[in-house]
């Protein structure tokens, strides 16, 4: 039995940072990793040591096998944690790490290996007895494309008429292909209305093999996961017991050790399909962590180093305890199709003072959010008594989580919460809730907060201007020579333009200890605070009930140039992978023009008009902003709209 010393983590962000944390609570030193991007990251700064392993971009860093392989050697560590995506179920690189000495905590090679394909998988869960997702017969629809070798929703489509089946064959091939470096395709039938639910399985080196019971993983936005739950509404004391015994039948087939999950279907019907297996720790392991109270990075570790589970896990004696809860806050703009977002985090602070509360994340104030990795930001767990007052907890945190400077699906992820058909614990995979839903999803009560928000800024521009002007002392406060004075300033919450009075007699002004300054309200009897932090012409606020960036505006207008081009532009910062169009090319409306890349996913901009392409002002593997200029069209007589970009396909 090996006992480690030094552990590298082969990842980053939140996960790194969640490593890190349980090797130090173990005394286990840590060694980091990072790229060029990550140079002064949160999990680079809190491991003991931290190698540098730049590629050509930074997003191949960690998958750069053998810079790792050499950090490794060069640290003096003795295990490797790959953490989740990047290499953490490449079979060739945990081969690399048994042949090198340095031990892979994870399943062994030749198991990664044998389910890294899902149609081998399929096979071995065949062979085990697990029924698995029908085969579609010839013409039968809607059936589902994804990925053989990799998760995660890349390349995943699903297709409901025959006419949509090249192009989604095409776009889920090459998304697979840079996603894994395999292309291969696999297709089901697609089950409607069923609900994810996983197996959290753990193998040691000892042959046992047991389940530490099951995740609803059912709300998906592009096919991936972004509410999880334990234990599943969806389930019975006996499938939950027939699901389990299925998961551990497959697991003991193939000798799997370590952390691990098997994903099911769970048809509306009661059937039970398996998808995939998992060979690695999964971003939802927090859920299982809460209702059983074992730390799987710890069992992790310990069964890497040859221990055996612990006994109450071998002879079945853990229970699920209570209810648990996790959702995934993104940087992503939920109204724009949830496509990612980037920019810096001018406000960040994570709620805390809840039992039963826990915050996973990689991300500090001030730090910028690119385009190389994928957008999540944090998590955000809870664990309750039962699912009501889970769902009640968690929808307040995040309510009380201040983030700002970049669009995320925080207001998203409340609205799910509180609609009835999730708290009835009726949603499935198809799921749906309007993107733009947001606090009481009703546009008067929006329109009448953000009113507020302006009035507030207004007045406390006035205030903090007035408190910085050099005046004389014999000149009273707000003097002016001039008659005339508006007592208004141009903001803009939204896309809207607001006037906000700058007259708020009761308002009070504090700074706090972060720096911060707080402004407090008294509205009909009701104190209400409202915390602003500035940045430039910009300022972040928020209150108990809403967060919202004010931009203030010019006080005259500038006037619009006329010569304005009919263009389709870039939705988010991103690569260019594909031009489809050339110019002089005739397009109609919906006609694919450039396919980018970011943040792992695949995006094609179409366009909104009728007309001819002018110029291309882009080229294969241009890096572009966010509004960039990509394709210039003339628009046909008979087109009335400009182009604009929109997007599909994406995962």
């Amino acid at each position: 039995m090996a006992n480690f010393r030094r552990v590298l983590v082969a990842n980053r962000g939140e996960i790194a940072v969640r490593i890190i944390r349980t090797c130090r609570s173990m005394g286990i030193e840590t060694v980091a990793v990072y790229s060029d991007f990550d140079r002064h990251a949160l999990h680079a700064r809190l491991a003991d040591e931290a190698v540098h392993i730049g590629a050509s971009t930074p997003s191949e860093s960690y998958l750069n096998s053998s810079a790792i392989l050499q950090a490794a050697r060069r640290s003096g560590a003795d295990a490797i944690h790959p953490g989740y995506g990047f290499l953490s179920e490449n079979a060739n690189f945990a081969a690399q790490c048994e042949q090198a000495g340095v031990a892979f905590i994870g399943p062994r090679s030749e198991v990664i290996r044998s389910l890294g394909l899902k149609e081998e998988g399929r096979k071995l869960a065949q062979a085990a007895g697990v029924p698995v997702v029908p085969t579609p017969r010839e013409n039968e629809f809607p059936v589902l494309i994804k990925a053989s070798a990799g998760g995660g929703g890349r390349g995943m489509r699903i297709v409901r008429t025959p006419g949509e089946l090249r192009e989604a064959l095409e776009a889920g091939r090459s998304e697979a292909e840079r996603a894994f470096g395999d292309g291969t395709l696999l297709m089901e039938r697609y089950v409607e209305g069923a609900r994810h639910v996983e197996i959290q399985i753990f193998g040691d080196h000892h042959g046992n093999i047991v389940h530490l019971f099951e995740r609803d993983c059912s709300i998906q936005r592009r096919h991936q996961k972004i509410i999880e739950e334990s234990p599943s509404p969806a389930l019975t004391p006996e499938l939950r017991r027939r699901m389990g015994e299925a998961a551990v039948a497959l697991a003991r087939s193939i000798g799997y050790t370590n952390a691990g999950t098997i994903e099911f279907l769970l048809a509306p019907t009661g059937e039970f399909y398996f998808i995939e297996v998992n060979t690695r720790i999964q971003v939802e392991h927090p859920v299982t962590e809460m209702v059983t109270g074992f730390d799987l990075v710890r069992l992790q570790i310990e069964v890497a180093q040859g221990k055996e589970l612990p006994e109450e896990l071998s002879r079945g004696a853990v229970r699920q305890s209570g209810h648990a809860m996790e959702v995934r806050l993104y940087a992503e703009e939920p109204a724009n199709n949830f496509l990612p977002a980037t920019g810096t985090l001018h406000v960040w602070q994570p709620p805390s003072g809840m039992d039963g509360l826990r915050v996973d994340s990689g991300v500090e104030q001030g730090n910028e959010i690119g385009v190389y990795y994928d957008p999540m930001l944090a998590k955000v767990i809870v664990h309750a008594t039962d699912r009501e007052n889970a769902i009640r907890k968690l929808a307040y945190a995040l309510k009380q989580f201040a983030v700002q400077g970049v669009e995320t699906n925080r207001e998203f992820l409340i609205a799910v919460l509180e609609h009835p058909e999730f708290r009835e614990g009726r949603a499935h995979t198809g799921f749906q809730i309007p993107a733009s839903a947001e606090e009481g999803n009703n546009e008067d009560s929006r329109r009448e907060d953000d009113t507020l928000f302006a009035n507030v800024v207004a007045a406390y521009i006035e205030q903090t201007e007035h408190r910085h002007r050099a005046v004389l002392p014999s000149i009273p406060p707000r003097y002016r020579n001039n008659p005339y004075r508006s007592g208004t300033v141009r903001l803009e919450i939204g896309g809207r333009e607001f006037l906000g009075h700058t007259h708020n007699p009761g308002m009070r002004l504090h700074v706090l200890p972060s720096g911060e300054e707080m402004v407090e309200l008294e509205l009909d009897g009701v104190c209400r605070r409202f915390h602003i932090h500035r940045h430039g012409e910009e300022y972040y606020v928020r209150s108990s009930f809403a967060q919202r960036k004010v931009t203030r505006l010019p006080r005259y207008p500038r006037r619009e140039g006329a010569g304005d081009h009919e263009t389709a532009n870039a939705p988010m910062p991103g690569k260019v992978l594909r031009i489809v169009v050339s110019t002089g090319q005739k397009v109609k409306p919906g006609d694919p023009l450039i396919v980018l890349e970011a943040m792992k996913m695949e995006q094609t901009i179409k366009t909104t008009i009728e007309g001819v392409v002018g110029t291309i002002l882009v080229k294969p593997g241009d890096i572009v902003a966010p509004g960039q200029m990509l394709v210039e069209i003339d628009a046909t007589e008979d087109a009335n709209e400009h182009a604009s970009s929109s997007t599909s396909g994406s995962n």
